[in-house]
């Protein structure tokens, strides 16, 4: 039986912190589904992760008994590349212009070139996503492909004729609550997910996507090229957005060009910049540099790890990097990055005790009726080791 395995085991995936903290690559979000989901459908089969130690406990390791297809776990997946991949040979490698894309080891590998002996030149085009800005720089096109993967398969329900619907229908989940609301899909698809709540006065105006249960609040303007994950309560404008999942941006508040983790909070009337005053290219924190670098880019907004926080009224500068866990109560400009497990108001800044952290998960996990994954402890516990040494050059002021 064929498995498809996501390989992220190399320099590139540093490139993706702090959201690859706590999952693989493959579990990035870009369009309606993430990696791992994408490929599961394509291929109709299990999918597994060669990704850090730190992680392989969290997500499923290859069954060394299956046929195995490898895949770059930051490869955007399209029609030519699909049928490159369903006929590659056992013990080629998928290669275009010297860098390998997909191989199928006759053995278990995560080396495309130990178990290989013939290289397949792939001529088409691909996306793939570099760097940390590209989850949202890709996402219009990637939410374009996969509804058509959703749509191929998956049968729409109807949504309630107070709706102003603009071009053609949505995609619409099972049991979806919409009233009074409008739908443009002039310029893109629009799909909603199953267990959707839109309450009444939002406006959509595709490529969006809403996420399986999923909170849309009134008066909500969602711009294009913006997938806010399943879980998610949402508000104020956005635009240009990627939230992976379960994280709240539930008040009055512009957010956009912006890619947000699990388990984040964003406050009410929160603002984010993502252009500077001299229309300049934006540089962000790099994590696999220790520095910053210029994106090349002059509209970036804010980036932010999986359950960092912040509060009300809070003013996000342009190309901001804010770590896992972090939380943010500051009556100013946040600064431009912003490490991990820290704790950051206007009288001090100070680590975030990981005790107290887990505290407030505990905490959180009873308002929500969930249970606190253990194993997600261990690796959040990890996350704060390894990021022990950029915690204390930001609290002596290095950054």
């Amino acid at each position: 039986m064929l498995e498809i395995i996501l390989h992220d085991r190399g320099e590139w995936r540093e490139r993706f912190l702090p959201l690859v903290f706590t999952r693989p690559v493959g579990e990035l979000r870009v369009g309606v589904l993430t990696f791992r989901e994408k490929w599961k459908r394509i291929f109709n089969t299990g999918v597994s992760f060669y990704t850090t130690e730190l992680l392989q406990e969290r997500f499923p390791k290859p069954n060394p008994k299956s046929d195995h297809l490898v895949i770059s776990a930051n490869i955007c997946p399209n029609n030519d590349l699909i049928k490159a991949l369903e006929s590659l040979p056992f013990g080629a490698v998928l290669e275009r212009q010297g860098r390998w894309i997909a191989y199928r080891p006759c053995s278990p590998s995560d080396d495309p070139y130990s178990d290989t002996s013939v290289v397949v030149e792939y001529s088409g085009c691909y996306l793939s996503i570099e760097k940390i800005e590209d989850v949202f720089l890709q996402n219009s096109a990637q939410i374009n492909f996969d509804y058509q993967l959703i749509t191929d398969i998956d049968t729409s329900c109807n949504l309630n004729s107070s709706n102003i619907i603009i071009g053609v229908s949505p995609f619409v989940g099972q049991n979806v609550d919409s009233n009074g609301s409008t739908f443009n899909t002039v310029d893109g698809p629009i799909y909603i997910g199953d267990n959707v709540i839109i309450e009444p006065g939002c406006h959509f105006k595709g490529p969006v996507s809403i996420g399986e249960g999923s909170r849309i609040k009134t008066g909500a303007k969602i711009y294009p090229n913006v997938t806010v994950g399943p879980g998610s309560t949402v508000s104020g404008e956005i635009n240009n957005t990627v939230i992976w999942g379960n994280s709240a941006k539930g008040h009055e508040g512009y957010l956009g060009c912006s890619v947000i983790g699990e388990g984040c909070n964003i406050g009410a009337g929160t603002n984010n910049s993502n252009l500077q005053n001299n229309w300049g290219e934006v540089s962000v924190y790099d994590y696999s540099l220790k520095g910053y670098r210029n994106t090349g880019l002059s509209k970036v907004g804010f980036f932010m790890g999986d359950y960092a926080m912040c509060g009300i009224n809070s003013l996000i500068t342009t190309g901001a990097v804010i770590g896992v866990g972090s939380q943010i109560a500051k009556s100013k400009f946040i600064p431009k990055f912003v490490a991990d497990f820290t704790w950051n108001t206007d009288l001090k800044q100070e680590e975030y005790d990981i005790e107290k952290f887990e505290s407030m998960l505990i905490n959180r996990a009873k308002v929500r009726k969930e249970v606190v994954d253990g194993c997600d402890v261990r690796i959040l516990r990890e996350v704060y080791r390894l990021t022990k040494r950029i915690r204390k050059e930001f609290l002596t002021k290095k950054y």
